[in-house]
């Protein structure tokens, strides 16, 4: 099972959607999966959320080289480290990233500057009442290394 297939079949059990490179209809029922089997098969986007996902189970980002968007809106187990997971296995490809309501801090909002296809961002307005500081910090590198970025607190 390669990457994408690995991935797909993941982000399924755990209540996420997935749409292949080309495509017009999500995969979001199990049931599915065998398209996610062809070797021409290549996750462009994903859609969790509230869904089951952590940040250990980011790992399964890796040799998604297709991937231009995702969405982890409301999946609060998804931290720093699985953002950093994201980030660093995506960072050629990824254009658009929703973080909102999950455990993503200030500092972890720092990976999003490993970026740089980057076009919008979303992520949680407790951020900026958590703490001020890190928050302006994090925001002025993530717009240092992409200008033309959309940022969007919800």
């Amino acid at each position: 099972v390669g990457a994408n297939a690995a991935a797909a079949e993941w982000l399924l059990k755990n209540g996420g959607s997935v749409k292949g490179h080309g495509s017009d209809s999500w995969i979001s029922d199990y049931n599915g999966i065998t398209a996610c089997y062809k070797p021409s098969f290549k996750i462009a986007h994903i859609e969790a959320v509230d869904a089951d996902i952590t940040s250990g189970g980011c790992e399964h980002f890796k040799g998604l080289d297709h991937l231009r968007s995702v969405v982890l809106k409301g999946c609060v187990n998804v931290g720093d480290s699985g953002l950093q997971m994201i980030c660093k296995h995506c960072f050629q490809t990824l254009e658009v990233m929703d973080v909102s309501g999950t455990s993503v801090t200030c500092s972890g909002l720092n990976y999003i500057s490993m970026l740089p296809k980057l076009k919008v961002l979303t992520y949680s307005e407790r951020l900026k009442s958590s703490n001020e500081k890190l928050h302006k910090d994090a925001i002025e590198k993530i717009q240092e290394s992409n200008k033309n970025l959309e940022l969007n607190s919800v």
